[in-house]
């Protein structure tokens, strides 16, 4: 049973973990803070309200952060693309939120001015959970030790190297979550390929290949590597393969890699 549980929590994106503990603890905080005069309110009722609450944001900020992450999600990640991320979604997922929210605590909208008041407060409270989403994983790739993380020379870790999603949340926090496909060496940076989108990080493919690990993926090509669950589709061009991914990026096999990519059944 144990085994089970743990193989099933390790299934669980790192992602999906985070703001599920980050939605029950900001529950139990506002449970127990009480604000907008809901002291008066039972604990159990209390504790029900804030959670519904804190859930009716959480789906839409999910429901809004798929094109905001298509906007902010390319290009050279960054502290500031990823605060302009949050408040953006803040905003959109706050037009459905707010009005879903009062209803659960007031049990009606009201007037406008009531609305209004209800609207800002609810907006002041999201701007700092995001601010501190944003300290706490945002922040989380751009210093180690006081040195960039982008800048700082790529750790060579121990057999397995580190996750597909620790990797991003170092090289591209805005995609933190996503599933890894591909990297490809562009001069001195790295295009990072995933289901969500693309960033390019200041980083050598070799170090990353390297920090990844043996059983993440194969590099197929001088310029590229995929990971292990893409699950690339082989497509013959001339005498040349290429290896074509489910984001539609399509991607050269080098004639030395052939027999490589055989093996591991790609082709």
């Amino acid at each position: 049973m144990g085994e089970a549980l743990d193989d099933a929590l390790a299934a669980v994106p790192c992602e999906l973990k985070r703001r599920v503990g980050f939605a029950f603890a900001t529950a139990i905080a506002m449970t127990f803070l009480a604000p907008w005069g809901s002291a008066h309110l039972p604990l159990p009722r209390r504790a029900v309200e804030w959670l519904v609450c804190i859930a009716i944001w959480e789906a839409a900020v999910w429901l809004v952060r798929g094109g905001v992450t298509r906007r902010f999600g390319s290009g050279r990640a960054g502290g500031r693309t990823v605060f302009r991320g949050y408040l953006l979604t803040l905003g959109l997922a706050s037009v459905p939120a707010v009005p879903l929210c009062m209803l659960v605590i007031n049990g009606t909208v009201g007037t406008f001015g009531d609305f209004a008041l209800f609207y800002a407060d609810a907006m002041g409270l999201g701007f700092i959970l995001a601010a501190i989403r944003y300290g706490i994983w945002g922040q989380r790739s751009a210093t180690r030790d006081g040195v960039s993380a982008e800048l700082a020379p790529a750790r060579v870790p121990g057999a397995g190297g580190v996750s597909c999603c620790d990797f991003l949340g170092r090289h591209a926090p805005d995609l933190t979550g996503a599933r890894l496909l591909a990297l490809a060496a562009e001069d001195h940076y790295l295009r990072i390929h995933t289901d969500r989108g693309q960033a390019l990080a200041l980083l050598r493919l070799r170090d990353a290949i390297d920090s990844l690990g043996a059983e993440a993926g194969l590099q197929v090509h001088r310029s590229y590597w995929v990971a292990m669950h893409a699950a690339p589709r082989a497509a013959r061009r001339g005498q040349s393969w290429q290896l074509e991914l489910p984001s539609g990026l399509s991607i050269p096999v080098s004639k030395a890699r052939v027999a490589a990519c055989r093996a591991v059944g790609w082709l």
